[in-house]
């Protein structure tokens, strides 16, 4: 795709560009018509679509991002790709932001050993979906490994903790960020070194390495509520997240979890939206919920519990979940 000439047209700093189609972002902000939306697939022969959900989720990512600050110019954005809706979707809004911000982007899929099921085994045929999407918005992907099992990681958490029980989420967590931030951490060595080695202050990166989730409005709200029924201290999800380096040594699992930026661009963005957008657009997800026999749609947990709870209520009060995630905000303020 030759964006200098697509230039010619349109504003592409708001278009999602792959190789096979190019999504609207926002209609306005593209400076498009009819007229200039049929130029542009005769000249360029692949079709420009317009979704009003994911300009919806595009809008709403975008005025969320602006308010919190979560991407400045130049950042290194490296994406936890799952490749189920949520991280799927993010990456594509992202996209354009490689134009609008000067941004660059890996997406990262951790394969993890669950019990011997492997969900993100590159050996697994959802994973080519995962694959072509990489290729198809040329952004760099890499598949890393961790084969120890995360269950009995949790189960000897839980075994030597008084009264707290660890659950394979927990360990998930643990093992994503500890894979993550070192990926991160070898990227901004690259940087540091290519910076030294650059006497030309122009070409030296001025943003931050940061590690991208696709936590949604959904995720947030039920993350509060299902605090409270636990009795911990009632907190949100917050768009960008400063952690500090350190060290998980238990028996045979020993992580080094490194010092990062993790940001949530998607927590004011429903997966309701989200999963329209994407089937309005033609965009394929792996189900991976459906494999992970400890995901939200599995099992008897606390989180899933607060979810069925807020669906509930979201039948008679629509914006539950905005209302549960603002009011804790003010709390906190």
């Amino acid at each position: 795709m030759d964006v200098n000439e697509l230039k010619r047209y349109c504003n592409p700093s708001y278009i999602t560009i792959r190789r096979d189609k190019l999504i609207i972002n926002s209609k306005r902000l593209a400076r498009l018509s009819k007229g200039k939306i049929k130029e542009i697939e005769k000249n360029f022969g692949m079709p420009l679509i317009y979704s009003k959900n994911y300009e919806l989720i595009s809008q709403s990512m975008g005025r969320y991002i602006s308010k919190y600050g979560i991407i400045t110019p130049r950042d290194t954005v490296i994406v936890g790709l799952s490749g189920g809706k949520d991280s799927l979707a993010l990456l594509h809004l992202l996209e354009p932001y490689r134009r609008r911000y000067g941004i660059k982007i890996y997406a990262i899929t951790v394969d993890l050993n669950i019990e011997g099921i492997r969900p993100w085994n590159p050996q697994n045929n959802n994973m080519k979906k995962i694959i072509e999407h990489c290729n198809a918005l040329n952004i760099p992907h890499k598949i890393i490994s961790f084969d120890k099992d995360i269950v009995k990681m949790s189960e000897l958490l839980s075994d030597n903790s008084t009264g707290i029980v660890y659950s394979p989420c927990f360990s998930c967590s643990i093992v994503r960020r500890y894979i993550l931030t070192n990926f991160a951490k070898n990227i901004l060595e690259n940087i540091e070194k290519d910076g030294q080695n650059n006497s030309n202050v122009n070409n030296k990166v001025n943003g931050k390495v940061k590690i991208c989730f696709g936590h949604t409005l959904e995720d947030n709200s039920d993350t509060i509520l299902a605090n409270i029924f636990k009795g911990d201290r009632i907190k949100a999800l917050e768009p960008v997240k400063n952690f500090n380096a350190a060290t998980f040594n238990f028996k045979e699992f020993e992580l080094d979890l490194q010092e990062c930026t993790i940001i949530r661009p998607l927590l004011s963005v429903s997966e309701k939206n989200i999963e329209r957008a994407l089937d309005e657009c033609g965009i394929e997800y792996y189900r991976d919920k459906e494999e992970c026999p400890y995901s939200r749609n599995r099992g008897d947990s606390i989180r899933k519990k607060s979810h069925e709870i807020l669906e509930i209520i979201e039948k008679d009060v629509k914006n539950i979940r905005e209302m549960v995630v603002s009011s804790v905000l003010k709390s906190i303020k």
